[in-house]
Order: C-alpha cells, then sequence, then structure tokens
C-alpha cells in the first residue's frame, strides 16, 4: 500500500497493551563532570520499569516504536507534585519472537548499584540497542500475556501496514485540547541544569494569510558544554546574564504560523536553529533574520500540538531530534501536573520583567 492510499483512513498512532513493562536500551556514557559533555567511548545497556509502547508511522512510511515512562516528584519550583514524562522512540524494521532466557535486571530508576535477579523472563529483541519484556513469574498472567500480544501488533504492521503515515503521535492523555499548544522535547540529563521552567505562547491577530504564534521558553540556565573550558566560561556567562539582562535563565523564541484552514503549519526558528548539531554543541545559533520558514515534522495527539526538538546545550532547536539515543524530557504545558508553567505573555514583556544591573547605550 503506497503513502497516499494509506493517508485515505485509518489511526496514525497506536498505543499497545496499556500494561507497565520493562524496556532495556543500550546507551552511550557521556561524562559531564567539569562543564564536559562528552561520550566515554563506552556504553552500557540499562533496564526502564514500569514503561508503555507504542506505535506511529512517519510520513517516509518508517514504523516506530514510542517507548515512555513518567513518575511524580515534589517541585519546589512549581510549589506542588509534577509528573516528569520522558519518552524515546526509534525506528523498527524486524522483530524477533519473544523467548524466555535468564537475566540480571540494573533498574535505572533505583540505585545503580542493585540488581534483581537472576530470574526468568519473557523478550522481544527489536535490534541489539533494545528490547522490551517482562518478568516470567510476574504475578498478573495478562503482563506476560502482552508481550506476546505487543510481538504480534508489531508483526502485523510491519507485514500489513495499518498506520497512516501522518506522523502524529500518540501520547495516551485525555486532556487534548483543540487549542493550539506546541509540545517541548529536549534530552533528559539532568546534571546539565538546562531543563525548561516556563512555557509562554504569545498568540498575535489573525489575518488574511493565518496567525503568528510567538512561543517563549524559559531555562533555569544555560550550561555550556564545548567551551565551557571546565565550567569557568559558564560563571562568566552567567554573571553577565545577571547584570546584562537581570536574569540567569535563558530565555529563547520561536514562531508559529498557523495558516487559516491549519494546514501547512510551519515554524520560524531565528538565530536559534540547531540544523543536525545535537547535546555536545553549544553555540549553534542556525537561521539567521529573514529566517526560513520550516515545516512541522511531527504533532501529539492531533495537528493542535506541533512538536519542537531542542537539541543543543545552548538550547538551539529544530522540527527533527538530533539527539536519537538519549530520552527526552515531553513537556507538555497544558497539563495540570506539567513541570512547567505555562502563560501568554509576549517575550517583550517578558525581558521587561528583569530589571538589568547595568544598562548599555546603543548607537
Amino acid at each position: 500500500m503506497g503513502m497516499d492510499e494509506n493517508k485515505s483512513g485509518g489511526r496514525s498512532s497506536e498505543n499497545l497493551p496499556q500494561y507497565e513493562i520493562w524496556y532495556s536500551v543500550r546507551e552511550k556514557i557521556w561524562d559531564t563532570r567539569s562543564g564536559k559533555f562528552r561520550w566515554t567511548g563506552k556504553s552500557q545497556v540499562w533496564d526502564w520499569d514500569k514503561c508503555t509502547v507504542g506505535l506511529a508511522r512517519s510520513w517516509n512510511d518508517k514504523l516506530k516504536l514510542i517507548v515512555r515512562s513518567s513518575n511524580l516528584k515534589h517541585s519546589g519550583y512549581m510549589d506542588k507534585e509534577v509528573n516528569l514524562r520522558y519518552m524515546m522512540g526509534f525506528d523498527v524494521t524486524d522483530i524477533k519472537e519473544p523467548v524466555k532466557d535468564t537475566y540480571i535486571a540494573k533498574d535505572y530508576s533505583s540505585d545503580p548499584q542493585d540488581r534483581i535477579g537472576p530470574k526468568e523472563r519473557w523478550v522481544i529483541e527489536l535490534n541489539d540497542e533494545h528490547w522490551i519484556w517482562q518478568w516470567a513469574d510476574s504475578e498478573n498472567n495478562a503482563e506476560v500475556a502482552a508481550i506476546h500480544e505487543i510481538y504480534q501488533k508489531i508483526r502485523n504492521e510491519l507485514e500489513d501496514q495499518r498506520l497512516n503515515g501522518d506522523n502524529i503521535f500518540d501520547a495516551n492523555i485525555d486532556d487534548l485540547p483543540d487549542e493550539i499548544f506546541p509540545v517541548i522535547y529536549q534530552p533528559a540529563v539532568d546534571s546539565l541544569r538546562n531543563f525548561v521552567r516556563e512555557v509562554y505562547i504569545h498568540k498575535n491577530e489573525i489575518t488574511d494569510e493565518g496567525q503568528e504564534v510567538e512561543v517563549t521558553l524559559l531555562f533555569e540556565n544555560e550550561e555550556l558544554r564545548k567551551n565551557s573550558f571546565g565550567g569557568f566560561v559558564n560563571r562568566i556567562y552567567e554573571i553577565f546574564r545577571h547584570l546584562r539582562y537581570g536574569r540567569t535563565m535563558d530565555v529563547e523564541t520561536f514562531k508559529l504560523h498557523i495558516p487559516k484552514d491549519n494546514a501547512n503549519m510551519g515554524f520560524t526558528f531565528e538565530n536559534i536553529y540547531s540544523n543536525d548539531h545535537g547535546l555536545a554543541e553549544d553555540s549553534i545559533h542556525g537561521d539567521p533574520p529573514q529566517a526560513p520558514r520550516r515545516n512541522v515534522k511531527y504533532y501529539l495527539g492531533n495537528q493542535s500540538h506541533p512538536v519542537v526538538f531542542i537539541n543543543t546545550s545552548n538550547h538551539a532547536m529544530a522540527e527533527f531530534d538530533c539527539n536519537h539515543e538519549m530520552w527526552k524530557w515531553e513537556y507538555i504545558p497544558w497539563l495540570s501536573d506539567s513541570p512547567v508553567k505555562l502563560g501568554s505573555k509576549s517575550r517583550k514583556t517578558i525581558e521587561m520583567s528583569f530589571k538589568p544591573l547595568l544598562k548599555f547605550r546603543r548607537h
């Protein structure tokens, strides 16, 4: 079936049996000490408990497996319990039947030194970097059966394409508004201190051409990696931001262009486009003024929620992911338990709320 035929009907994505299962992934080991962010040349398999999985098909007809996990945490910044959502997606081109083996799990969410097992498990090997599985002695037989059901659904989709190739991913959330809200993904590296704190969506007036939406993100900090010189430059840059802008938080803005029919939405990432650069880079400022319009590539839930990926340490971003091998924080700003604050201020209003200690005369 060709892509055009497939778009005539059917679903774009599918959440597989919603039992919590284990997910194992071979991840690179990164050195983040002393302001660094570099691959050590080593990798290790980590095991993640309480995950759910789903399928989606992209515009180029590639089948993707979307793995999600979450945990509740008290946020001092938000002064309440928030739900930290994590996502990892990868292409699936083949799948092996579930097999039973004996395994020792290293649960990433607990003490890295702790081990579970050896115990028997039912496991699906997706490739030499990704596995989904469940303990064979699980008290809930339905969870074990779910592994076999997941295998069959993936096998069926590989052999007989049923999902639409429209890049709409299902997040399995009940609160899915029709109002335009972008969804933000960022590599989940806690030690970098670069996470999103606030999201502001400022909508300009609707014209004959449609509507322009200004989206401003406030980050906890801007920790440089490649050019940090052991963290020295980070401290100097932090002092400069405090003096020049009256803040240490980093502020970045992109624009979303919405035609009247909501079709063919586009982004402009003026001076903050990442191109193909990943998290190790920290001085990327692609798309200078008169930035080109970039077509939205992915949506979450429906076409009201375009997806943006923060790709570099200096928060350059794009409509696609440049850090495929990393877990992402999934910021869904409209949810009541989201870890980010949601507002509607413009970039100009936000900047006016900060009081610089030094004023520079413009010529």
